[in-house]
């Protein structure tokens, strides 16, 4: 081998090695930005189906809530929707309702932007929804889906003429067919909560005084409606700014993020292992 072969195996050597090298900085780049960002990752399709879990979808975190204390004073009902199957429905002081919602005024009603608490998880605001559903504690019942989740924005709160009600700030759906499925059997009845969802607080708009929640559930052939209304209410006590409140990092959420930084260490770890071997002349 002469001279100018080693010359080449050497560079390519040293290139390889600097590759890796690249790769293992990339590696622990990544990890410390899954950790900052404060462990979310994004999910097309979250089951919710055991206690704690946890999931994003367009931004928005969802996560499994354990039980609630209800009653007056505690959780504040803005609509409720029952029908077997598929229901949908939202919150308006109008009347005739437009789908399935319950026409109780003090159940389906206006809801002001300032009544929606806002809490911080890791660092960043989100507004916070309570959903509660009411379905059977035995299979295949107890599991719904959550087709729909859209969320608009107006200043006036008796609009009747989904999906015309006013700006629309979040989509469930944006960029995909998503859902989410709940499992009900995971609490003890109905009032209890079953979901938590957080919307960034971002991407509301101060100067819309009124918020509309528009929900559709039960097109999952096998997590159908069929037993009572669900309900999304907001605790009592929590609207307007700043952030009443800390939420920590749901646990799920860190451990994936934990993992897929440690996955790309350790990618970046073995690649420096492995070099060529050096070509002796």
């Amino acid at each position: 081998m002469g001279i100018r072969d080693i010359r080449d195996d050497s560079d390519r050597e040293g290139s390889t090695v600097e590759n890796n090298h690249r790769g293992f900085w990339l590696g622990l780049a990544a990890f410390a930005v899954a950790i900052l960002s404060g462990g979310r990752v994004s999910a097309e399709t979250i089951e919710l189906t055991s206690v704690g879990s946890s999931g994003t979808i367009n931004g928005a975190l969802f996560q499994q809530a354990s039980p609630q204390p209800t009653g007056t004073g505690v959780i504040d009902s803005f609509v409720r929707i029952q029908n077997r199957g598929v229901e949908q429905g939202y919150n308006t002081s109008a009347r005739p309702v437009q789908f399935d919602e319950k026409t109780d005024p003090n159940f389906t009603r206006p809801l002001l932007l300032s009544s929606v608490p806002v809490v911080n998880i890791n660092g960043t605001n989100y507004r916070q929804f309570l959903l509660d559903i009411n379905e059977k504690k035995t299979d295949p019942g107890k599991f719904l889906s959550l087709d729909q989740l859209q969320i608009f924005q107006a200043n006036r709160g008796d609009l009747n003429n989904f999906p015309n009600l006013g700006t629309k700030i979040y989509d469930l759906d944006a960029g995909g067919d998503h859902s989410i499925l709940l499992d009900y059997s995971l609490n003890h009845g109905s009032g209890s909560g079953d979901m938590f969802a957080y919307i960034p607080d971002s991407l509301f708009d101060p100067s819309l005084s009124n918020v509309y929640l528009f929900s559709q559930f039960g097109s999952d052939p096998n997590a159908r409606a069929d037993a009572g209304f669900e309900e999304w209410a907001v605790l009592e006590g929590g609207g307007g700014t700043p952030p009443v409140n800390e939420v920590p990092a749901p646990a799920t959420l860190v451990f994936a993020a934990v993992g897929s930084g440690l996955g790309l260490l350790g990618r970046a770890v073995r690649g420096s292992r492995n070099k060529p071997a050096t070509c002796q002349a």
